[in-house]
């Protein structure tokens, strides 16, 4: 799989733009469906997007995604993983160790603060299903939280909320959903289980398969090294044109960047995207997860698999984890990671790594004493600074309900397509992301073999919806309260938000003619 020539123009029926997960996911379901008249676009020399491997340590490190969440055959993550032996552990049960900052054992009231956590979380799942089933709108989990009686002041309690939410949707409380984090399809159809990969040729192995499954060597629909400058779209097609002055003339496109990418603007629509496109795109978060990993001479460290620290800052080096429990490296490999999400992640993006590793081990210090060696190497990720990802995953945001979900999902004129980890119901997973190649995949195949095609978003229709009222509109989706009911006299009751509007402007009137 080569670099396509420079400079080149070419004509084919469809265009994905990006080879991550999703776009290598898109492209297979084509090939699968019969339609094999396709373009990969890649900005990087590799596949894999944000599911990348480096070479650290003496180990091969993911510095992406390396959990998969699920092991259900119905999950197609990790129906792969056991295709393709890709070796892990089960990750469901977590030990722990908990140091505060003066180094003491903290562990017995780490968990008396989660199990207080139990009560507020299990009450945040019950209204969210209430407030779903009975059309109530959505809400921040940090409001539900309070209501049930968690609010954190204590450093115990913001360090116990960090590690059990922050570290999942990579932000707080405050701004992620009630609806969409509780009620997740994820946990729905392939249940709670948590399998940690450690295999050597990394979890992009998958995807390397995947591409491997209809690519031929050196195949030329997939191009590499190819940065996406220009997509001009119509309704009678898509041009898009690369950094060397490549163009590329198609039918269809399936667009896979990242959420951070799109909302950076780095890509220029032509014309500009519509309006309602371009709010559902802004209203997903690309959430910043760094990973740092850190290499010394010897190990010092607790033996449980996870290590808390609890300092008066809220999520700072809060998570470690270590390497050589078992299963996951072998004894000796002395490597130790800590993970710090959102605001603390960006900070952290931002510095140098010499700063970050002064900051590591001053709170390493804390907790072991001053003694403890200093690293031989760091690996401080940044995949916010990426011009190709521009953040690590996508956490949906408070109210984006399912009309915003037809809004994600919708093409554009028929002809641009959307998919990725932030399109769909299983946002900020990799088998969301698989998912949604293959959604859009298929319904490209299926208005080129003649079926339906998508012709983008169209609004709901607002009307009277009661089939009792006199001007009910069978066409109606949505209702906006005109609805008008006879009476026995003959008159029609004014709806309630019509009345009081009448009112309002008669009061408002005879005051003005006082």
């Amino acid at each position: 799989m080569l670099p396509a020539c420079q400079g080149e123009t070419v004509k084919t029926k469809v265009l994905v733009l990006g080879a991550g997960m999703a776009g290598i996911s898109a492209a297979r379901s084509l090939n699968q469906s019969g339609l094999t008249d396709f373009v990969i676009l890649e900005g990087t020399g590799r596949i894999g997007g944000r599911v990348w491997k480096v070479q650290f340590g003496g180990k091969t490190i993911d510095i992406g995604p390396n959990w998969v969440y699920g092991t259900s055959d119905d999950n197609p993550i990790w129906r792969m993983v056991e295709t393709y032996n890709v070796t892990g552990i089960d990750a469901s049960q977590k030990g722990i160790k908990v140091r505060n900052s003066s180094g003491h054992d903290v562990t017995p009231q780490w968990h008396t603060v989660l199990a207080s956590l139990d009560e507020p979380s299990e009450a945040a799942y019950d209204l969210a299903v209430e407030r779903n089933a009975t059309g109530q709108p959505d809400m921040p989990l940090r409001a539900t939280l309070k209501l049930s009686g968690w609010n954190p002041t204590a450093s115990m309690e913001k360090a116990v909320e960090y590690y059990w939410y922050d570290m999942y949707y990579g932000e707080k409380p405050d701004v992620s959903s009630l609806l969409r984090g509780e009620l997740n399809p994820t946990t729905d159809m392939f249940g709670e289980s948590e399998y940690l990969i450690t295999d050597q040729r990394g979890i992009v192995y998958i995807i390397e398969q995947m591409a491997e499954s209809f690519l031929a060597e050196n195949d030329q629909r997939l191009k590499l090294n190819k940065t996406i400058t220009t997509i001009r779209w119509s309704d009678d097609g898509v041009t898009v044109t690369t950094k060397d002055g490549s163009r590329y003339t198609v039918d269809f496109a399936i667009v896979t960047f990242s959420m951070g990418v799109l909302q950076s603007k780095s890509v220029e629509f032509v014309p500009g995207l519509p309006d309602w496109k371009r709010e559902a795109i802004s209203r997903v978060h690309m959430v910043s997860y760094t990973k740092i990993y850190l290499k010394f001479p010897s190990k010092f460290w607790d033996d449980d698999e996870y290590i808390g620290y609890i300092g008066e800052r809220r999520g700072y080096y809060t998570v470690w984890q270590n390497m050589e429990s078992p299963g996951v490296f072998l004894e000796g490999t002395n490597i130790l990671l800590v993970t710090v999400v959102d605001d603390e992640a960006r900070r952290v993006e931002a510095q140098s790594d010499e700063a970050t590793q002064a900051e590591v081990m001053a709170v390493l210090r804390n907790m072991y004493g001053a003694g403890i060696p200093d690293p031989t190497d760091i690996l401080v990720p940044r995949w916010g600074q990426d011009p190709f990802s521009r953040g690590s995953y996508a956490n949906w945001g408070v109210g984006i309900d399912d009309e915003e979900l037809r809004k994600l999902q919708a093409p554009v004129a028929g002809r641009l397509f959307f998919a990725g980890d932030g399109t769909g119901p299983h946002f900020g997973y990799l088998h969301g992301a698989f998912f949604e190649g293959a959604r859009v995949a298929g319904a490209i195949a299926t208005c080129v073999g003649g079926g339906p095609c998508e012709e983008g978003y169209q609004p709901p229709r607002r009307g009277c919806t009661c089939p009792a009222a006199d001007n009910f509109d069978s066409q109606a989706t949505v209702d906006n309260g005109s609805c008008l009911y006879p009476t026995s006299g003959g008159d029609r009751i004014v709806p309630f938000s019509t009345s009081f509007y009448i009112m309002g402007v008669a009061a408002f009137t005879f005051t003005d003619m006082m």
